[in-house]
């Protein structure tokens, strides 16, 4: 005769949920941007968001430290078409490099909140919710 469930040892069942190391995130992030028909996790979501953070904010402190040198307190016309034209071919190669990476943080941010929505059973097209205002 079998023991009562309640009597039995505790097994823990298995977890179908995917635990991705951080490496295979980052993968998935940075290489697959456009890779909207799967599913993420909680953990993959809030990593990519948090990583994303982070460049975003290293980027936008090198775009400072590199408007810098042209910077001036006192603009008066003289004053900024000297600051325009001064500034080189350097500075706008350097602005297009970072526009560029932040274009594709933010692509793959949107494509890890879209497989985010299709985790929660919902269609990618929610995320345009966020266009919506409320008020």
């Amino acid at each position: 005769m079998e023991k009562e469930y309640y009597k039995q040892p505790y097994h823990e069942p298995e977890s179908q949920v995917p635990n991705p190391s951080f490496s295979e995130i980052m993968k998935d992030f940075f290489f697959a941007p456009f890779k909207w028909n799967a599913r993420s996790t909680r953990k993959e979501f809030w990593i990519s968001y948090a990583v994303q953070v982070v460049i975003s904010i290293i980027i936008g402190t090198i775009e400072l430290l590199a408007i810098l040198p042209y910077s001036s307190i006192d603009i008066n016309d003289t004053e900024w078409n000297e600051l325009v034209s001064s500034i080189t071919i350097t500075f706008i190669i350097i602005n297009i490099i970072l526009a560029i990476l932040l274009l594709w943080l933010k692509f793959s941010l949107l494509g890890a909140a879209i497989r985010r929505l299709h985790d929660t059973n919902h269609e990618g097209w929610w995320i345009l919710l966020y266009l919506v205002p409320f008020g």
